[in-house]
């Protein structure tokens, strides 16, 4: 494939993705693992960077002819612990991939599960046993402080949207979706709690006044106060609000307020307004291997009722994390398609 034929080939691509009337994001894929998929072909393109990575499969059709899939994984730094690098898959290489295809029929696009390569080595993009077991099977913490996996608890706040209880405003909100409200767009990071429910590592700094949060995704950072300070005046807001702490037993509880207004500020389709308030509980597990996280979230401009949730941090001081930029470009790719709900 020349260079024309491939800048041909990626653009009918993607206008086919761009009019599809349906989310380009997880909520587009069919991710029952018993309608797994699986297609060969040659490596066109291979993006990996961030938020997503993206590949450009060209193969066979029954006619006799090419066709082109794009296909998307999961964040670059998610993949490196998987095994991945930049230099894993290259232009020309023939594989056979496993995809959760999308839900729409007719749509060469795909979530990968597994690539399959000629020598038969294979790559992951989820799973638990993708991620390689710690160094020390024995390390703890005994306490809050150290280094941590989030497991995947971000379907919470992309995938099981159906029940939330919206407002009329949120049901609007919901309706008129397309991707371009989130700014992530523009590599601007979530707010919480869908940040502390990603599967990233969570650095956390314990100090007397203070405890620090520092996330690889988007290089998110959040400060909880611990020395009895109020919430400041209204018009002080930020995008990871404003959150002071308190201990009750070994539960770390968290409430956080002054959030900025965010287009996916209380989920990936679900603004939040200046009213949101955040209630989070962190307790560190008897075994010292393990962060459970709980989240209480109001907002009366969205939300009528208060929503809940959880997730689950796994102590991995043997884990590095991979600060990555954000691709502008890759991360409209991966946001700006999105179509609203039918």
């Amino acid at each position: 494939m020349n260079a024309r034929t491939l800048t041909i080939g990626l653009s009918s691509a993607l206008a086919a993705a761009a009019t599809a009337q349906a989310h380009h994001s997880q909520a587009q894929f069919n991710l029952d693992p018993a309608v797994i998929e699986t297609i060969s072909g040659t490596v066109a393109q291979f993006d990996f960077k961030n938020p997503h990575v993206y590949l450009y499969l060209e193969t066979s059709d029954s006619g006799g002819g090419t066709a082109l899939w794009e296909l998307e994984a999961s964040s670059t730094p998610n993949l490196i612990r998987r095994g991945w690098s930049r230099d894993s898959v290259r232009v020309g290489d023939e594989l056979t991939i496993d995809i959760h295809p999308a839900k729409a029929a007719g749509q060469r696009i795909a979530r990968i599960n597994t690539i399959h390569f000629a020598n038969g080595e294979t790559l992951a993009v989820r799973g638990e046993g993708g991620v390689q077991a710690p160094a020390d099977e024995s390390a703890r913490s005994t306490s809050l402080a150290g280094r941590w996996l989030g497991r995947y608890g971000l379907g919470q706040v992309t995938l099981d949207l159906e029940q939330w209880p919206l407002t009329a405003k949120g049901h609007a909100a919901q309706q008129a979706y397309d991707g371009t409200q989130n700014p992530q767009i523009d590599c601007i990071p979530v707010a919480s709690p869908s940040f502390m429910l990603y599967s990233n590592i969570f650095e956390v700094t314990l100090a007397s006044d203070r405890i620090v949060i520092d996330g690889e995704w988007l290089d998110v950072g959040r400060v909880i106060y611990l020395d009895g300070r109020d919430h400041p005046p209204a018009e002080e807001r930020s995008l990871q609000g404003h959150s002071i702490g308190r201990w009750e037993g070994e539960t770390l509880v968290v409430e956080t307020e002054n959030f900025s207004a965010h287009g996916a500020g209380n989920a990936f389709e679900v603004p939040s307004g200046l009213q949101k308030r955040l209630v989070e509980r962190l307790t560190l597990s008897d075994d010292g291997k393990r962060v459970d996280y709980e989240f209480a979230l109001e907002d009366s401009e969205y939300l009528s009722q208060p929503v809940t949730g959880s997730g689950t941090w796994d102590y991995r001081p043997d884990l590095q994390p991979q600060r990555i930029e954000c691709d502008t470009e890759v991360a409209r790719r991966f946001l700006e398609r999105m179509m609203p709900q039918q």
